[in-house]
């Protein structure tokens, strides 16, 4: 498709393989963060329990969230170059070369792949307040007992001192 090679050209297929090159950095990425919620979804299918600390799953929204941002914002993945709008020749070599590399297609995997990890991520989140509730509730009883305790005590010690 490409005729002969000008600096247009190479900004072009440089632009494409540019993004190719950022989107598979971004899978291996987010395939690690589908690996570790894997791992965590194994444990507790064996055990039984989650032993995630708060900072660490927070942690992992961050990630999941910069990736996705990165991508969208950083990588321009759906934007077309400059040159690109300006000459149908070089628009249809980004095109073909959009096609070729399956941008389209691996964005749609990491799309999903990040979905995977946002459930995951609701769902650990959700356990984790579940268990702040459950805190958060025995020591309301335990202040009800208390303070149960301390009246007894008071109506005690008011009969005997009568």
């Amino acid at each position: 498709m490409l005729q002969y090679l000008n600096t247009d050209g190479i900004r072009t297929i440089g632009s494409v393989l540019g993004q190719s090159i950022a989107l598979d950095y971004y899978v291996r990425q987010v395939d690690g963060m589908v690996a570790e919620f894997t791992d965590i979804n194994r444990e507790m299918e064996t055990t039984g329990k989650f032993k995630m600390q708060r900072k660490k799953l927070f942690q992992l929204v961050g990630k999941a969230n910069s990736n996705l941002a990165d991508v969208i914002l950083k990588l321009g993945l759906f934007e077309r170059s400059d040159i690109a709008w300006k000459d149908a020749k070089y628009a249809q070599i980004w095109e073909y070369l959009r096609d070729e590399f399956e941008l389209t297609q691996r964005f749609a995997s990491l799309d999903f792949k990040l979905k995977f990890v946002e459930h995951n991520i609701r769902f650990l989140q959700e356990i984790l307040q579940n268990r702040k509730s459950d805190f958060l509730e025995w020591l309301i009883i335990g202040l009800i007992g208390a303070e149960i305790l301390l009246s007894l005590y008071d109506i005690v010690h008011r009969s005997t001192s009568l």
